[in-house]
């Protein structure tokens, strides 16, 4: 996802702010202007996509894991849905107008987000040696 992002934001210029910018408006109300405060804001976002994670292996558990990446690709698009609703709902700065080039890449590297997410839990499922204990 991150990575996703930084392409299309610096080497094909689609996006007018990365993943790491939103994190930084909302940590300190303003985009990034240091090394680290930009450090500090990617490692938040990352934090936080793997707090979804998270969220998304628990509901995981719940349904069926049948169909996996395409319940991942869903999963990825409503969560940046939600997540980039909120700031409009709010007048956050900076965030609550981006273009539809940003969107639409940020939507992108949430379809990806959500199918990597997906296989990797599934890839760990499938392990030899790791096993539900519960």
């Amino acid at each position: 996802m991150d990575v996703w992002d930084l392409i299309s934001y610096h080497f094909l210029q689609i996006g007018s702010f990365r993943y790491l910018d939103w994190a930084a408006m909302m940590i300190y109300g303003e985009p990034p202007e240091n090394i680290y405060e930009t450090i500090v804001s990617l490692i938040t976002q990352v934090l936080w996509a793997g707090f979804l994670g998270i969220i998304f292996s628990f509901i995981l558990i719940k349904i069926t894991s049948r169909g996996y990446l395409i319940k991942g690709a869903l999963y990825g698009f409503i969560a940046s849905f939600i997540i980039f609703a909120i700031p409009v709902l709010f007048k956050v700065p900076h965030l609550d107008q981006t273009g539809p080039n940003t969107q639409i890449s940020h939507f992108i590297g949430a379809i990806i987000y959500g199918v990597t997410t997906a296989a990797v839990l599934h890839w760990l499922d499938s392990t030899p040696g790791v096993k539900n204990k519960s």
